[in-house]
């Protein structure tokens, strides 16, 4: 979870008011952020936030949330707005490079401390980190819009056609020198490789380059202390998560005091306005929420709460009508609203009572037993764990790797093609974090315990979960040999005996690949990765595999 680092001058001062660290303390007891340290001497103060939080990361959330816990301020924060102040153009050519792009300016902006301006840049590079995935999924330019003529267009030209000065620097570079001559360029040239070398651009009426996304600001458009009015881009492969990104940095910039402009971006084939300029509806019964939360909460009451959450409500009979705020993307369900309304009346107002006619004692399921053990070899193997994400894409798990297409889960509305089935092995996963990680050193171990699931149309649901580990060994010299040897130290150290059979099977070498069986039940795959598939994904030295399924022993 983000760990976030605040001023305590410049926090009180926004605030309007001190808190000591007891009244801190108490005040967030009423919601999901932990105080973690508490520091006069230091002038800082710590807070830990949870992942679905992720408009806390920036300082003015978490005043705006304690403003609404001590009532100072109630509901929906109302912003002033002004709405589609100039146009956004979207190029068909950086479609093919970094598709997706949100904007808007921030006039009157209160940065006049050194304070504000490291804050709101601590808060870009944690949401980069974080939900940006390493700048990968989200990446936010911030620009002195005093310096910049709109319209906007967001393009990709050629890396040896362009050149500016980039931020930092004194003397005009090409992209192309950018990317391989300059600290940043060099960390995250990879994320905007394509095969016509192009570069994604942000320029203004002039043609005056602003930013090279996601790598890069122009020294033209630098902030500085004192000012004003800003100019936000936040590019990106998910129009999702860029548009919540784009909330989150303009209400805090609201919170400054910040007159936020919408702006229409037009793309090829549709035009939006961002930041959105509506709060979006949840509606949900009363009764609902009283079974959830387990308290007699009349609608004013739970109304109340939800206001001091910072978000709006009224009451139709039974029914609560909620109004959420762009900046709170945690809003997926009914359950939610009912959780608010948990957190801020209180966890420990709402008392405790022991089930009726269940006594039962709590211990570890036998699946996270051996799923402990398990890592714990692993890691005394010499492997680093690592953890994917169960949903993913039909081209992440088949085409991209080498392994043939077969029956997997779909989700049935996926808010996103990345997102869109269920993993049905860990290879892929594995493959695409070595492919990830070509600039650090080998050897690479690396190893995943997850579950997996498999259609299986014995089953109820016509699918199971199955716990599997699989490993990855990477290095100048590692074949089949290599891979079994560690495969059987864990088998061995678990008390299960291992067997092998040949097979073939992608992304696998044919004649060097086997079936694996564990006390006699075919239970996984490993093998050497077929070349094509290693160069297909950038990986430049040979690489061998396991993946099996781990026995349960129930009870």
């Amino acid at each position: 979870m983000p760990i976030v680092t605040v001023s305590m001058k410049e926090f009180f001062r926004l605030l309007g008011e001190e808190l000591s660290e007891d009244e801190l303390s108490s005040l967030l007891e009423y919601t999901k952020v932990n105080l973690e340290s508490y520091d006069p001497d230091e002038g800082e103060m710590e807070f830990e936030i949870t992942a679905d939080r992720m408009d806390l990361v920036a300082m003015e959330g978490l005043i705006r949330l304690i403003k609404g816990l001590t009532e100072r301020e109630l509901g929906l924060p109302r912003y002033p707005m002004e709405r589609r102040a100039f146009q956004v153009r979207v190029t068909e050519r950086v479609s093919k490079v970094r598709p997706y792009v949100v904007a808007a300016v921030v006039r009157g902006v209160d940065l006049t401390t050194e304070e504000s301006l490291i804050s709101l840049i601590e808060a870009q590079e944690k949401i980069h980190d974080t939900l940006g995935r390493k700048r990968r999924r989200v990446s936010i330019g911030l620009h002195d819009f005093s310096k910049i003529v709109p319209p906007i267009t967001y393009d990709a030209r050629p890396a040896d056609e362009v050149s500016f000065v980039p931020l930092g620097e004194y003397a005009e570079m090409t992209a192309r020198e950018v990317l391989e001559q300059t600290d940043k360029g060099r960390e995250y040239a990879h994320l905007i490789e394509n095969p016509g070398n192009l570069v994604p651009l942000i320029l203004d009426a002039r043609g005056e380059i602003l930013s090279l996304p996601p790598i890069i600001n122009s020294e033209l458009t630098r902030l500085t202390p004192g000012v004003r009015d800003l100019f936000i881009d936040v590019t990106g492969t998910d129009l999702r998560a860029i548009s919540y990104t784009l909330e989150i940095i303009t209400s805090a910039l609201g919170e400054r005091g910040g007159r936020i402009h919408t702006l229409e971006v037009v793309y090829p084939d549709r035009t939006i306005e961002t930041p959105k300029p509506e709060p979006d509806q949840l509606v949900v019964s009363g009764d609902f929420v009283r079974r959830m939360v387990g308290a007699p909460l009349d609608p004013d009451e739970m109304i109340h709460q939800l206001r001091r959450a910072r978000l709006d409500a009224s009451a139709e009979g039974e029914l609560l009508r909620v109004l959420i705020p762009g900046f709170r993307a945690d809003f997926l369900h009914p359950v939610d609203v009912a959780e608010e309304v948990a957190t801020t009346y209180g966890l420990n107002n709402l008392g405790y009572e022991l089930p009726l006619n269940v006594m039962t004692v709590g211990r570890r399921h036998p699946r996270e037993k051996v799923s402990s053990l398990v890592r714990t070899l692993m890691i005394g193997l010499g492997y680093q764990e690592v953890l994917n994400y169960v949903m993913t894409s039909k081209s992440f798990l088949f085409a991209s790797v080498g392994r043939r297409e077969r029956p997997v889960v779909e989700v049935a509305n996926p808010v996103s093609e990345n997102y869109s089935v269920l993993r049905d092995s860990l290879i892929p996963g594995l493959l695409h974090f070595l492919s990830a990680n070509t600039h650090a050193k080998y050897p690479q171990r690396v190893f995943e315990v997850g579950d997996v699931v498999v259609v299986d149309e014995t089953e109820e649901t016509r699918a199971r979960d199955e716990r599997r580990v699989a490993a990855a060994y990477a290095d100048y010299s590692v074949g089949f040999e290599d891979i079994y040897s560690h495969l059987k130290a864990l088998t061995d150290n678990s008390g299960m005996e291992v067997s092998l059979s040949p097979h073939s099977e992608g992304p696998f070498l044919d004649g060097r690949c086997a079936r694996v069986a564990i006390d006699g039940q075919d239970s996984g795959v490993m093998g050497e990765v077929n070349p094509d598939v290693l160069l297909r994904l950038g990986i430049t030295v040979p690489v061998a595999m396991f993946e099996i399924r781990l026995p349960i022993k129930e009870g």
